[in-house]
């Protein structure tokens, strides 16, 4: 065997055995919720992969199906916390107290609590950035802009944005937007036959075609 045959060789087992380590974690975060830290290092769980530990293991309240949570989201009291169904949390800061009690406290000789549960209902989703704090309950076919700062009671069936988080406009008036952005896209036959938010087969044409749209054919030279 030549040095690059065995190098090759090296290789392809240190790949091997990569794979068998992160398939280990996995199991054992997913199914056991133990070497959660380590799979979270090495592992780089998937959305899904990470919203199914949380339910097993996050000790909320409730978490619906068809949900994506991204592993970097910080839940400071998940058992205060109940996430409906098709809630996707792409990042941010969901607290349950105010921090802000224990200076209180401390200033003033009190001895008060201050608590709230989050409530988050079906067919959510939440930007980068957001916070949302105590006592905050988010209703159906919502969206909130990434960064946000969201607290109370926020309607269904509207968009919002901003610190604080106001409401920008219906559901009905967003999907009207979308309608007829999409109807621009040349590829919206590609969308409507894809299988799911990803389709591997015709992600290449569909790359092909969004960059075309946007920043003209590429040249071969």
């Amino acid at each position: 065997m030549t040095k690059r045959e065995g190098a090759n060789v090296s290789a392809s087992v240190l790949k091997r055995d990569q794979g068998m380590i992160r398939a280990f974690l996995r199991y054992s975060a997913i199914r056991k919720g133990k070497y959660v830290g380590l799979w979270r290092r090495f592992g780089k769980p998937s959305l899904e992969d990470w919203t199914e530990y949380l339910r097993r293991h996050g000790g909320f309240q409730k978490i619906g199906n068809d949900c994506a949570i991204n592993p970097a989201v910080v839940f400071t009291d998940p058992y205060l916390t109940s996430i409906g169904s098709n809630v996707w949390i792409a990042g941010g800061w969901l607290g349950g107290h105010d921090g802000s009690i224990n200076t209180i406290n401390r200033a003033y000789g009190t001895k008060f609590d201050s608590v709230g549960p989050i409530l988050i209902e079906d067919n959510v989703f939440i930007g980068v950035g957001t916070h949302v704090l105590p006592g905050t309950r988010i209703g159906s076919n919502t969206i909130i802009g990434a960064g946000s700062v969201v607290s109370g009671t926020i309607e269904g069936n509207s968009v919002y944005a901003g610190v604080p988080a106001r409401r920008i406009r219906s559901m009905d008036e967003h999907l009207a937007r979308l309608e007829q952005r999409n109807a621009s896209y040349p590829w919206r036959g590609l969308i409507e036959s894809r299988k799911g938010g990803f389709d591997a087969e015709i992600e290449p044409e569909l790359r092909r075609q969004r960059v075309a749209f946007f920043f003209g054919e590429r040249s071969s030279g």
